[in-house]
């Protein structure tokens, strides 16, 4: 899906963040595909995502909903969208999706070249593959570099860049850690493709570079 395209970052960063949706298609693999997505997402969460969310519950794990009460919820309108912060959990995962074969599309998003290499090593061939052009029109209005890289992990664009910059005040002026932090800024995400664990690790680079005013 095309809005998991424009994560922001280096290279040695977004090594770390691997997008995978669950997606039925209408009309072709949604009736009675309820046994099948619960399969999967019987893997997955077993594959250990850094986050995951379902259509039909739009609540994170650290939103306190288990996994069993997702299970419990599928309908055959569910899609799941998730995140993982580690490639040998990605390939893992894609590796038991293809012996499981249960007919359901499985959409990967990450750096082209290392998505390559991991379906190459499993011995899979993409489907479809969609790139991101990057940023075009006048980007002196847009926030900062680093504060997009932890912006654009959701896809919809419910992380505001000002709701970063409080963050990394509230981390600076010690009211919060960087995980609780990271936490906080992965609530508005809807989709459930904002990487905490990434995000964590780019508020320890942010905030001791950052001069804030205390409050």
């Amino acid at each position: 899906m095309t809005h998991s395209l424009h994560r922001e970052g280096s290279i040695d960063s977004l090594k770390k963040d691997y997008v995978l949706f669950i997606y039925p298609a209408k009309g072709l693999s949604d009736k009675g595909c309820i046994p099948k997505v619960r399969r999967l997402l019987e893997i997955l969460y077993r594959t250990g995502p850094a986050n995951v969310i379902c259509s039909d519950l739009r609540r994170n794990p650290y939103d306190g909903v288990l996994p069993e009460e997702v299970l419990a919820a599928l309908t055959e309108r569910a899609r799941v969208f998730s995140v993982f912060d580690d490639r040998e959990k990605i390939k893992t995962l894609l590796k038991q999706y293809k012996d499981a074969d249960q007919g359901i599309s499985i959409v990967v998003s990450g750096l082209i070249d290392e998505i390559r290499e991991i379906t190459a090593e499993i011995g899979i061939e993409p489907h479809t593959i969609n790139l991101s052009l990057g940023i075009h029109g006048n980007v002196n209005r847009l926030p900062g570099s680093d504060v997009r890289e932890c912006t654009s992990m959701c896809g919809h664009g419910m992380v505001s860049p000002l709701l970063v910059n409080d963050v990394i005040r509230r981390v600076k002026t010690g009211k919060i850690g960087t995980w609780d932090g990271s936490l906080v800024l992965a609530g508005p995400c809807a989709c459930g493709i904002y990487n905490p664990f990434r995000s964590q690790a780019l508020l320890e680079e942010m905030v001791p570079i950052y001069t804030v005013a205390r409050r």
